[in-house]
């Protein structure tokens, strides 16, 4: 078994293999950012990363999986490499269960490490994800504190939500579209929207 901490798409579990177990954690020292841009599979895309920050704490999951299942996982985080998490710098929100060995984490990689612009926007396809993930997780303070905890967020953000480019796109509720709009519209951010057809190359996010 190994366990990893989600700061974005990994905390709607929605988007995990079936059977995946995960529990509440804060951490210590880091900090997310829409600092990941590179071309996908699903087009030129900026995805959550993070960086080393001692003064902040960030929310997210700790998700456990069989070792058979970490080739897929790290797949799907092709562009990120795997780092360690200090034991230390966990508080967890749940009660730990027993046997959990301390988490790795996914830090974007050195050659795609820069905010997005026009040319690689936020999907709000992934961005629905991962504010869902947050409200069904946490609630309505946790997609709030999953805001004030993220940079970046002059990036510009794609409306693809009539025809997804994220692979692991979700349908969301009612309410939990209106709170993701709700959180655009907080941010002052006016998704544009989309027009032309991804461009086509193997890793996927």
């Amino acid at each position: 078994m190994f366990t990893c901490f989600g700061y974005g798409s990994l905390v709607n579990t929605d988007t995990l293999a079936s059977g995946t177990r995960a529990v509440r954690v804060r951490v210590q020292g880091w900090r997310r950012a829409w600092r990941h841009s590179g071309l996908t599979a699903f087009g030129r895309r900026c995805t959550l990363t993070v960086y080393r920050d001692p003064d902040s704490v960030i929310d997210g999951v700790v998700i456990a999986q069989p070792m058979d299942a970490l080739p897929a996982l790290d797949q799907r985080e092709g562009q990120y490499t795997r780092h360690g998490v200090d034991d230390g710098a966990l508080q967890w929100l749940d009660p730990r269960p027993d046997g959990w060995p301390v988490p790795f984490l996914y830090v974007g990689n050195d050659e795609h490490r820069r905010p997005g612009d026009a040319d690689h926007p936020i999907m709000l396809s992934y961005l629905d994800v991962v504010i869902a993930g947050f409200l069904r997780t946490f609630g309505a303070s946790g997609a709030d504190h999953f805001l004030a905890t993220t940079d970046d967020w002059h990036v510009p953000v794609l409306n693809d939500r009539e025809a997804p480019r994220y692979p692991r796109a979700l349908s969301l509720s009612t309410s939990e579209r209106d709170r993701v709009d709700c959180c655009l519209d907080e941010l002052a951010i006016v998704p544009v929207q989309a027009s032309s057809q991804p461009s086509s190359v193997s890793a996927t996010r």
